[in-house]
C-alpha cells in the first residue's frame, strides 16, 4: 500500500510541470472590447478624467487589439500620461517630526492609509484632502492641481506645536507683538521724563526759596534757576506726551498676526542742547 502512494506521488510530480507548461496564455482582449475601451477613453479624456482615460487606453493599446485601434490608443496613452498630474503628500507633527501613520482621503474617498512618499496620479482640478493622524488630529486642505503638474508637493502639519513659555515683553505671541512692547517702552520713557521734571521742579523751588526773597535773588542764582526750571518743564511735557503715547499703544495698537512678519519699529530719543538749556526730541519709527 505504501509503495502505491509513493508511485502516485511520483506520477503527480512528473506530470504537473508538463501540464502547467501546456496551459494556454491569457487570451487577448476581444476586438469589441478594444473598440469600446478606445471610445470610453476618448469620452473621459474630454471631460478631463485623465486617470480613467489612462486605464481605458491601456486596455486598447494592448498587443492583442486590432492594429488600427492599437496604434491610436498607444498615441493617446502617451499624451494622457504626459498631461496626468500627480501629488506627493508629506506630513509633519507640530514638533517638526516626519509622520507616516496618516490616512489621506481625497474628495471623500480613502486613498492612503500610510504615507510612503510616492506620487498619486490625480485628475486635474480642485480637490479636498482630508488628513487624519494616528493621534486623532485632523486637517482639511483645498488643493487645485493643474494639468501636467506632476509630483506636486503637498506638505501639511498635523497637531499643535509644543507649548513654550515666553517672558513678558519678549516679543512673542503671548506678549502681544511689537506694538505691546513699544507701548511699555514708550510709557516707561514717559514716566521717567515725568520723574525728571518733578525732580528738577523741586530743585527749582528749593533753590528759589533759599536764594530769593520775593522777586529779589542772590547774584548768580537766576541762570541756575532758569536751567533747572527749563529741564523740569521739558521733562514734564515730554514725559506726559510719551506716557500718553505708551498707554495708547497698549490699548489701541494693532496686534501682530501669528503668521505675519513683525513690522520694523523702533523708539528714538535724541537730546538736543540749545543756548537756553536742552530739550529731549523723541519719536517712533514705523
Amino acid at each position: 500500500m505504501r509503495s502505491g502512494f509513493l508511485l502516485a506521488a511520483v506520477l503527480v510530480t512528473s506530470v504537473a510541470p508538463s501540464a502547467l507548461a501546456q496551459q494556454p496564455p491569457a487570451p487577448p482582449p476581444a476586438a469589441a472590447a478594444c473598440v469600446d475601451a478606445a471610445s470610453t477613453g476618448q469620452k473621459v479624456r474630454h471631460s478631463r478624467q485623465l486617470v480613467e482615460a489612462r486605464a481605458a487606453f491601456t486596455v486598447c493599446a494592448a498587443a492583442g487589439c486590432p492594429s488600427v485601434v492599437q496604434r491610436d490608443c498607444v498615441t493617446w496613452l502617451a499624451e494622457v500620461e504626459k498631461s496626468l498630474p500627480s501629488v506627493v503628500v508629506t506630513a509633519k507633527s507640530g514638533a517638526g517630526a516626519d509622520l507616516v501613520d496618516v490616512k489621506v482621503s481625497v474628495d471623500g474617498a480613502l486613498v492612503l492609509t500610510k504615507l510612503d512618499g510616492g506620487a498619486m496620479p490625480m485628475n486635474p482640478g480642485a480637490h479636498t484632502f482630508h488628513f487624519e493622524g494616528s493621534d486623532g488630529s485632523t486637517l482639511d486642505r483645498q488643493v487645485v492641481v493643474g494639468e501636467g503638474d506632476q509630483n506636486h508637493a503637498l506638505a501639511v502639519v498635523l497637531g499643535a506645536a509644543p507649548a513654550t513659555g515666553s517672558a513678558i515683553g519678549g516679543g512673542g505671541a503671548s506678549a502681544g507683538g511689537p506694538w505691546k512692547t513699544a507701548g511699555w517702552v514708550v510709557g516707561g520713557v514717559g514716566v521717567a521724563g515725568l520723574l525728571v521734571g518733578v525732580a528738577f521742579g523741586a530743585i527749582t523751588l528749593s533753590d528759589k526759596g533759599s536764594d530769593c526773597s520775593g522777586d529779589v535773588c542772590k547774584a548768580g542764582t537766576i541762570p541756575g534757576l532758569r536751567t533747572t526750571s527749563l529741564v523740569s518743564t521739558v521733562g514734564l511735557a515730554a514725559g506726559g506726551v510719551l506716557a500718553a503715547g505708551g498707554v495708547s499703544l497698549l490699548l489701541f495698537g494693532p496686534h501682530r498676526s501669528a503668521e505675519g512678519p513683525a513690522p520694523a519699529t523702533g523708539l528714538t530719543v535724541t537730546p538736543v542742547v540749545t543756548a537756553n538749556g536742552g530739550v529731549i526730541v523723541s519719536g517712533w519709527r514705523f
